[in-house]
């Protein structure tokens, strides 16, 4: 016996498969919408916080996602980054590397159930796509250690070959019947780092200020307080030993207000904003070689040779320190020859003016360049070459100041050059 639908039942099934298939459409239409509101929220979310997304899907897999933005964030936005755990960690800083990897093997994270929450070894980690089978080759530990308060910072290399300081925080679940997952937030903390490297060098540099002071100003006043105690205890003396006590406490009083002077200089030099003006290098120089071959002591014959020099934008008082500076310590530190040559050289060098000042004088032991420039440091006793010890540490401090750097290299007897290096000023000309 045979049944025949009846009339029509095929349309039927046909319109109701049709409204069944709109619903459908419907409510993917509406999680294909949510899920980009979800992508723009997150989005929003990662660029407000100045921070990019990764994933790894599997641990046991070389897999590992790389949002746009946090490739754009690490330094490759213009090539993007593949998306390999391995390559990831080869661009990290080696040292910064091996901590992460010692943190990683010391906190030894379980595999972690989240349903339960409680930790599971051996789970069977059940892979859904390609992305997640565990890779043929061994894949290093996993660096990123998650919980509160755990965060990994790390020094990463840049298309520019630059390190740049990062910090990623990671959280790690577990999807049922899916293999372990790690997601994370990486964030750039370079000013960060920069200002606290800077802090902490500050910090150092006046713990040492304070000592120099304290030690250094503590001298003469020593030897005020010594001949001034033998004035008062020996009224009888001679005119001639009186003579002597006065010469010595007039002497200590002078070095002591020279050094007092050399400490205004330096804290007006650190405190004051450099006014950036285009400054005549050359000219500048032939005012300050005139001036010293006549206050400064100096050897039979003195020769002073230079390069032109293009305008150099910088700060006209504070150049003109350093330069003074430099020439006199050339010129003072030479003269005990009979033929003294003080060689002012410059040349530019990628985006930096350098001038050096090079002399044939008594030169130093390079195993004591680090304490030339530190307060009332001097490697020659005061009778020899007079001074205060507060000029070259004056000079490093303007130079930082104005964003650039000084080195000195010389040998004992064989003369000095003391060399300083200057950004080049964006927009400004380097034409002589």
């Amino acid at each position: 016996m045979t049944t025949t639908s009846p009339p029509g039942g095929e349309n039927e099934l046909i319109k109701s498969l049709k409204r069944q298939l709109a619903v459908s459409q419907a409510e993917a239409h509406l999680h294909l919408k949510e899920v980009r509101r979800f992508n723009f929220i997150i989005s929003e979310i990662t660029e407000a916080a100045e921070g990019g997304i990764f994933m790894r899907q599997n641990l046991a897999g070389d897999y590992m996602y790389i949002s746009e933005q946090l490739a754009e964030i690490l330094g490759y936005g213009d090539i993007g980054m593949p998306p390999s755990y391995r390559q990831f960690l080869e661009q990290i800083h080696p040292e910064d590397l091996d901590r992460a990897m010692a943190m990683a093997e010391a906190k030894e994270e379980p595999d972690w159930d989240v349903e339960n929450d409680a930790p599971t070894r051996n789970k069977t980690a059940f892979a859904e796509s390609v992305l997640d089978l565990p890779s043929a080759k061994p894949i290093p530990r996993n660096i990123f250690t998650t919980g509160a308060g755990a965060h990994l910072e790390f020094r990463y290399l840049n298309q520019l070959n630059e390190y740049r300081w990062f910090r990623a925080s990671a959280k790690r679940y577990q999807p049922e019947g899916e293999p372990e997952q790690i997601i994370g937030l990486i964030i750039d903390i370079n000013d960060v780092k920069v200002l606290e490297e800077q802090r902490r060098a500050v910090n150092e540099e006046l713990k040492a200020f304070m000592y120099s002071v304290a030690h250094d100003l503590r001298a003469p006043v020593r030897h005020i307080a010594s001949f001034a105690e033998a004035l008062r205890e020996e009224p009888d003396a001679s005119a001639e030993d009186r003579t002597t006590y006065l010469h010595y406490v007039e002497q200590s009083a002078s070095k002591l207000a020279k050094m007092i002077d050399g400490l205004l200089m330096l804290s007006r030099n650190q405190r004051e904003e450099p006014k950036i003006v285009p400054v005549n290098i050359e000219e500048m120089l032939d005012q300050i070689i005139s001036g010293t071959r006549q206050t400064e002591r100096q050897a039979a014959e003195l020769i002073i040779e230079q390069d032109a020099f293009p305008i150099i934008y910088t700060d006209a008082g504070l150049i003109e320190q350093v330069l003074q500076n430099l020439l006199s310590n050339a010129i003072k530190y030479s003269s005990n020859r009979q033929r003294a040559v003080v060689r002012i050289n410059y040349y530019l060098q990628e985006g930096q003016h350098v001038i050096s000042f090079s002399d044939n004088g008594i030169g130093f032991d390079p195993a004591y360049a680090d304490k030339l420039f530190q307060l009332f440091s001097r490697l020659y006793a005061a009778d020899d070459i007079p001074g205060t010890g507060v000029g070259l540490a004056s000079v490093h401090r303007i130079m930082r100041n104005l964003g650039g750097s000084i080195e000195a290299d010389g040998k004992l007897g064989k003369g000095a050059t003391f060399t300083l290096r200057l950004p080049v000023k964006v927009g400004a000309s380097s034409a002589f």
